[in-house]
């Protein structure tokens, strides 16, 4: 079965604000836990847009000014783990706060300064590779992974803590391929992919960890589906009823069809206002579509991989060898700006106040224009997440670093 090489890594420890007097560090982290904007999952939201649209700190006038403020660093993972090292996939940004997934432990950290608030090991058997990270409007961390010890069916665990004390709220464990998770409207949607056993789309309630509803498609799926809600509507891949696959919204609630779209369309993104969803049509053409009715709205030439999507537009990648970044008006499709910001193709991004953060090359770009703004140190980052003020991005395996204004 195919896996991703990817898991959620954090780290510990810290250093103090570059630059900064006292009191004003303290005045810009009381800033920063009050700013409001926050990076909760992986992707940032439940629709994986990779935008957080209340940046107000970090703009194209104020990002020039940005500085690296502090580095966490994981110790190597502990002898008998059997995923090995892990890289990082994504911190959460909240309130103030930095949650992560250090390895094999999931951690809350002070933002601010670095300091360790609490640390948790959900799994003590150290088997498994954790995919995705949530934090709930709630309180409630959800992290959930897969085990390294079957190709074809490894146990998947979803944890939930409480963000306050770290307390274990619930858990749930199966022998299935369920291996990511995100967090919409008190509910957790999962899906995951089993060589034996097809593809798996379920549903459980934040609080409890009940299992609500499911949907296991057996035969016609794709493997590696990705979590996403768009709105109220879980999009998920499914079988018609005459074996062929096909795309589905389905009530995040009640797990109601809504709509259906026949053919193999790959989910790649979503925007946080419920408006638009990205998909790679049968054809191979990234298409958006209306979340609420499936009906087409545009195609998006040239584009590759979407990137990020925010109220304004949607950043993919595009060109010769999906090496250019393009910029595609987000309410009719149109194309407004194309760069090539390096020789390899970025594959993570993140849009805040104005901002696109891109990696492979590390470098930040005015996103109504595509003008470099200027390079930041973040390399191939696989973590890159934007959130009160801070920017977080991980240049090696076990080291996350936050950058920031002086003081942050």
């Amino acid at each position: 079965m195919l896996r991703k090489a990817i898991a959620v890594l954090a780290v510990a420890a810290s250093c103090a604000a570059v630059g900064a007097t006292p009191s004003l560090a303290a005045t810009a982290a009381s800033q920063a836990a009050s700013e409001r904007s926050p990076w909760y999952q992986t992707d940032a939201g439940a629709a994986a847009s990779r935008a957080n649209l209340s940046e107000k700190v970090l703009t194209p006038s104020t990002v020039a000014r940005v500085k690296h403020l502090r580095s966490m660093t994981e110790p190597a993972s502990p002898p008998g783990a059997a995923c090995g090292n892990l890289s990082v996939a994504a911190p959460a940004l909240v309130g103030g706060d930095m949650y992560a997934v250090t390895g094999y432990t999931v951690s809350k950290y002070d933002a601010a300064t670095g300091k360790l608030l609490w640390r948790k090991t959900p799994d003590k058997t150290l088997d498994t590779i954790y995919l995705s990270l949530s934090v709930s409007g709630s309180g409630v961390v959800v992290v959930a992974g897969v085990g390294c010890d079957s190709v074809s069916e490894p146990e998947s665990g979803f944890y939930a803590y409480s963000a306050a004390s770290g307390k274990l709220l619930w858990s749930v464990t199966r022998q299935s391929g369920l291996d990511q998770a995100v967090v919409a409207q008190g509910y957790v949607f999962a899906a995951g992919s089993g060589a034996a056993d097809g593809t798996f789309f379920h549903v459980y309630n934040l609080n409890t960890g009940k299992l609500v509803w499911q949907n296991d498609v057996l035969d016609c799926a794709p493997e590696n589906p990705v979590p996403l809600v768009v709105g109220s509507l879980a999009m998920l891949s499914n079988c018609d009823s005459q074996g062929n696959v096909t795309l589905e919204a389905r009530n995040l609630t009640t797990g109601q069809l809504a709509w259906q779209q026949p053919g193999a369309w790959a989910l790649q993104r979503g925007d946080f206002s419920g408006a638009h969803l990205f998909a790679t049509d049968p054809a191979g053409a990234v298409a958006a579509l209306d979340p609420q009715t499936g009906q087409p709205q545009y195609t998006l030439s040239q584009a590759v991989n979407v990137l990020a999507v925010d109220n304004a537009r949607a950043y993919a990648t595009c060109g010769s060898q999906g090496r250019s970044v393009c910029a595609y008006n987000v309410q009719t499709g149109a194309l407004e700006w194309q760069k090539t910001p390096g020789t390899q193709a970025p594959w993570r991004a993140a849009e805040a106040g104005g901002v696109l953060y891109l990696n492979s090359p590390g470098v930040a770009l005015n996103a109504a224009t595509g003008k470099k703004i200027r390079t930041l140190p973040i390399g191939q980052a696989t973590a890159l997440a934007v959130g009160d003020g801070r920017i977080a991005a991980d240049p090696s395996y076990n080291v996350l670093d936050l950058y920031g204004l002086p003081g942050y």
